[in-house]
């Protein structure tokens, strides 16, 4: 890859993406073809295993698409083992306070950063310990470690998250932030929007990158241009389930 996700964001580029669910290194392998710039292996709500997860990684990887693994928890074996995959970073959810985001960073970044277990014989470093040192600052500058806000405590907790060194993304968690004010899954509400361009604020005033989910492009757009860089499209689950919909009523409509 000529840049990595994180090098395309420093320079201020938008990445688009999209959510894989399903357990398949296969559909990976299609959806990694069509030009989106990352997927996020869902670990959180997928039901995929970790030697599926670095199959897909290893896909995503080949079409020049950026892998990103959404792990389950916010644990430090479970960050680690995620990046061991060769992924090129993580998304972290239900992130509502500033020591668990200092820990996330902590878990995910090699000395003198943070405390990331190092093993050289994985499949990040190649599988040797030759070049450990080059491969340990290479991955020092371009891992990517993004959090999810998505409740109530966490969007009160925003202002002092936003200031912790070491998280490269902010994602706004748009169905957690609609229950949050009592509209789950009312994302177009205007009092859903409203909290949703207070939290980008805090963003961007951080220097950090802010990150959402969008359920259609014209919605894409909207948000880039508010100053979302991180963009991620409606899961490989929806996208199929959608299609096959659509094209049964069509077919049966007269």
């Amino acid at each position: 890859m000529s840049f990595n996700i994180l090098e395309k964001l420093k320079r201020g580029k938008e990445v688009f993406g999209t959510w894989c669910m399903i357990p398949s290194s296969f559909t990976v392998d299609v959806i990694a073809r069509t030009g989106l710039d990352f997927i996020v292996i869902d670990l959180e709500h997928g039901s995929i295993s970790w030697e599926t997860c670095e199959e897909m990684v290893k896909s995503s990887i080949l079409h020049n698409c950026h892998p990103i693994v959404r792990v389950g928890d916010d644990q430090e074996n479970t960050i680690l083992h995620a990046l061991e995959t060769g992924c090129e970073g993580v998304l972290v959810p239900h992130v509502s306070k500033v020591e668990k985001a200092k820990a996330i960073v902590e878990a995910a970044r090699y000395f003198p950063y943070g405390k990331r277990g190092l093993s050289p014989y994985t499949r990040c470093h190649g599988y040797t310990h030759v070049d450990l040192a080059e491969s340990m600052k290479r991955h020092g500058e371009s891992t990517f470690v993004g959090i999810l806000v998505e409740g109530q405590e966490g969007i009160n907790n925003l202002p002092e998250i936003a200031k912790v060194e070491g998280i490269d993304c902010i994602y706004l968690g748009m169905y957690d932030i609609s229950q949050s004010v009592g509209l789950p899954g009312q994302l177009e509400h205007p009092d859903v929007i409203n909290q949703l361009e207070k939290c980008l604020k805090i963003i961007l005033t951080s220097g950090k990158t802010a990150g959402t989910f969008v359920r259609d492009i014209q919605t894409a757009k909207l948000y880039r241009s508010m100053g979302f860089k991180f963009l991620a499209f409606v899961a490989d689950s929806y996208s199929m389930t959608t299609f096959y919909k659509n094209s049964v009523a069509e077919f049966h409509s007269k």
